[in-house]
């Protein structure tokens, strides 16, 4: 009995994917690819897509997997046997019965994927090692590594998932080829914005903030991603007035596990940022090549605290912490 999630093909990607996917079909694809782009770009997409190009037993398309049999099926519902896949916890559960970290990779994750590509492939293929927020590994895991990456074994192949690719270390990027997701048209996301939701209605906001990435627009649409971003206006419109413990505070109210708190501080800053690359954007453009630069220096400076509050989370300091430091250092800019 087949998996009822159909497997999607990538939007936009043109040229490079397709290289890639004739390559995956005839098993002659680089043994280790880092996929990178931005957060909800689509990456996961790829990855999966690859994934069956690689895997699936079709004859149908010499170019890409045929995306409707049981291997497809298995593979987008991450259900494959042949496909092994290391991730941070999803939630408390998941961190306590498989002794996962909710910031990184850890060690013992990646040598027991290295136990598990020492064996035979299950249905003869090949085999895949997926590592979702490879840029989260941690160093130690990241070296043992580098066994797998210089000798991973005949039709075995490694898919890195990375948001930031420069914080892989240099052994490993050199190892592996890159493939970059690109950013999709606003004409692209709105559309499937609205096939998706099933209405066209009120997408402005979504759609301006996905600077290329439908996963962030479809963040955007949700409740939570609306009342963070009137958060945001709300603070923009009068940072000196602005409270940091209550506004950290109303950004994480409600979210009783760790890892939504990460993902609440995330999705705040996220917003705040793409605000203020809008704001900033549109003051350069009204101001000409004169006048531009000095009237978006107090964004671009926000910007940068907003970058290095992301970088407080990702070294596992409290969220809270971190968004009350922001907010307090844009108070007092």
């Amino acid at each position: 009995m087949t998996d009822a999630k159909r497997l999607q093909a990538p939007l936009g990607q043109g040229r490079a994917l397709a290289l890639w996917q004739r390559q995956a079909r005839k098993l002659a694809m680089p043994h280790a690819t880092i996929i990178e782009g931005g957060r909800g770009s689509g990456k996961s997409t790829v990855i999966r897509w690859l994934t069956a190009a690689l895997l699936c037993p079709s004859d149908l398309d010499d170019d890409g997997p045929c995306g409707v049999c049981r291997t497809c099926a298995r593979i987008a519902a991450d259900r494959h046997p042949d496909v092994h896949v290391l991730d941070r916890a999803h939630d408390e559960r998941d961190r306590k019965d498989n002794d996962k970290s909710f910031y990184v990779i850890k060690v013992d994750q990646v040598r027991n994927a290295q136990d598990a590509l020492a064996r035979h492939a299950v249905e003869g293929r090949a085999r895949v090692l997926v590592i979702a927020d490879a840029d989260c590994t941690e160093e130690g895991a990241q070296n043992a590594l580098l066994k797998t990456l210089e000798e991973p074994g005949v039709d075995t192949f490694l898919l890195l998932e990375a948001t930031r690719p420069e914080r892989l270390v240099e052994t490993v990027r050199s190892r592996a080829q890159r493939l970059r997701v690109l950013p999709l048209p606003e004409a692209t996301i709105r559309r499937e914005l609205a096939r998706i939701l099933g209405h066209d209605h009120g997408l402005d906001r979504a759609v301006r903030l996905a600077a290329g990435s439908l996963g962030q627009a479809l963040a955007a649409t949700t409740e939570h991603a609306v009342q963070l971003h009137d958060l945001v206006q709300g603070m923009l419109a009068s940072a000196k007035a602005l409270r940091p413990i209550v506004t950290a505070r109303a950004v994480l109210e409600g979210q009783k596990e760790r890892r939504s708190e990460l993902e609440a501080a995330r999705r705040f800053l996220w917003l705040l940022r793409a605000e203020l690359r809008a704001r900033a954007h549109a003051l350069a453009e009204a101001g000409g090549a004169v006048y531009g630069a000095r009237q978006t220096e107090p964004w671009t400076t926000w910007l940068e605290l907003a970058l290095a509050a992301e970088q407080d989370l990702d070294a596992m300091i409290p969220p809270e912490q971190v968004l009350a430091a922001c907010l307090l250092a844009f108070e007092s800019r």
